[in-house]
C-alpha cells in the first residue's frame, strides 16, 4: 500500500515526543494547535507552574544524588532549576519546592538503608547516564525525541536497569499505569548505544506519592521483540499525521476537552480557523530546528538504524 504524502508538514508537527504522542491520543486538535504555537490569553496558574516544576526538580534531585551521592548538590541544583516563587505551593497536591525536597531526602534515606546498593551508574561517552537524550530521524522529516532519567547496572549480575521517576498525587499506584508504556520500550534506543549486546533490560518506575510521602517501586523486564512492536506503532502514528494533513483536519476528541481537573485552554476558541490561532513557521525558525535536531542530541538514529539493529538481534 502506497504511504500517504502531503504536500508539506510543518516541521513542528513533525517533531513527536513520547508526551506529544499522548496529546496527540487525546485530542488532534489539541496535539495541532499546541505544535504550532498557538496562543492563548490564559496565564499558567499557580497549581500548574508548581505541579509542572516539581516533577522536574524531584528527578534532578535523584538524578544529582545517584551521580555525586551528595546531598547538598543535589538540594542546590533543584533550587537552580525550580521557577516558581518559593513559597508557592499546590495544596490539593501537596506538592511545592519544600516537599520536593522532602521527596529527594526519603530518597537519600532509602539509598541509606540499601536501596540501590549493587548498582552503579552506567557512562556514556565518559558521562554519567543520567538525562540521556536521543533522537530517532524517521522517513518524510519526522522525529522522535526522548530523554532518560538514568541508566544503571548490577555489580553482581551485569542486569541493565532504566530508573524512570515519577510523582503522583494518587494515594495509590497501578502496575497498569506503566507497564505497557510507549516510552519504556522506547528506552531500547539509548541502551542499544550503551550496551550493544543486550537482549532485555528492567524499566524501574520509582513512584513517589506526595501526600503519603512513600515511594512505590514498579519494576517491568522489556525484551527486543517488544520493540519490533514499537517501531510499528511509530511508524502508524506518523501515517496518521499524515493522514490528518492530507484530510486538512485534526479531530476534536470532546472527552478530552476537561482533562487534569482543568478545562483545555483551548477551550471554545479551537473551533476558530488554524490560521488565525497559530504562528507561521518562518524558514529561519525552521533552520533552527532542524540545526537543534542535527546537534543537540546525545544519541542520532535513524529508523533504518533501529530496524538493522532489531533484525541482528532477533
Amino acid at each position: 500500500m502506497d504511504t500517504i504524502k502531503p504536500a508539506h508538514t510543518d516541521i513542528r508537527l513533525r517533531s513527536l515526543s513520547y508526551s506529544s504522542l499522548l496529546t496527540l491520543h487525546s485530542c488532534p486538535r489539541k496535539y495541532q494547535l499546541y505544535r504550532l504555537n498557538s496562543k492563548v490569553d490564559k496565564e499558567e496558574d499557580t497549581n500548574t507552574s508548581v505541579t509542572f516544576a516539581y516533577g522536574h526538580v524531584v528527578g534532578l534531585g535523584i538524578q544529582e544524588y545517584i551521580t555525586h551521592h551528595n546531598e547538598d548538590k543535589a538540594l542546590w541544583a533543584m533550587f537552580l532549576l525550580w521557577y516558581p516563587d518559593l513559597l508557592d505551593e499546590n495544596i490539593k497536591q501537596q506538592k511545592s519546592f519544600w516537599s520536593a525536597i522532602q521527596a529527594v531526602q526519603r530518597f537519600i534515606a532509602m539509598c541509606n538503608a540499601g536501596y540501590l546498593a549493587d548498582w552503579k551508574l552506567a557512562y556514556y561517552n565518559g558521562k554519567p547516564a543520567t538525562e540521556l537524550s536521543f533522537i530517532v530521524k524517521c522517513p518524510d522529516g519526522f522525529t522522535y525525541k526522548g530523554y532518560v532519567d538514568a541508566v544503571l547496572q548490577n555489580d553482581v549480575t551485569g542486569e541493565v536497569m532504566v530508573l524512570e521517576v515519577k510523582t503522583t498525587a494518587s494515594p495509590s499506584v497501578a502496575a497498569a499505569t506503566y507497564k505497557n508504556s510507549f516510552q519504556a520500550i522506547g528506552y531500547s534506543i539509548v541502551l542499544d548505544a550503551l550496551f550493544p549486546d543486550l537482549s532485555s533490560y528492567t524499566v524501574q518506575y520509582l513512584v513517589y506519592k506526595t501526600k503519603s510521602r512513600e515511594y512505590d517501586s514498579l519494576p517491568f523486564v522489556k525484551d527486543y521483540l517488544q520493540r519490533a512492536l514499537w517501531i510499528r506503532t511509530l511508524l502508524l502514528e506518523i501515517e496518521t499525521i499524515k493522514q490528518y494533513e492530507v484530510a486538512g483536519i485534526y479531530p476534536q476528541h470532546g472527552e478530552s476537552c476537561y482533562d487534569f481537573y482543568r478545562e483545555c485552554e483551548y477551550m471554545n476558541i479551537c473551533t476558530l480557523s488554524t490560521e488565525s490561532l497559530t504562528t507561521p513557521l518562518d524558514p529561519e525558525a525552521e533552520a533552527e530546528i532542524q540545526k537543534r535536531n542535527d546537534t543537540e542530541f546525545q544519541i542520532t538514529l535513524t529508523l533504518g538504524d533501529l530496524i538493522a539493529a532489531q533484525l541482528d538481534k532477533e
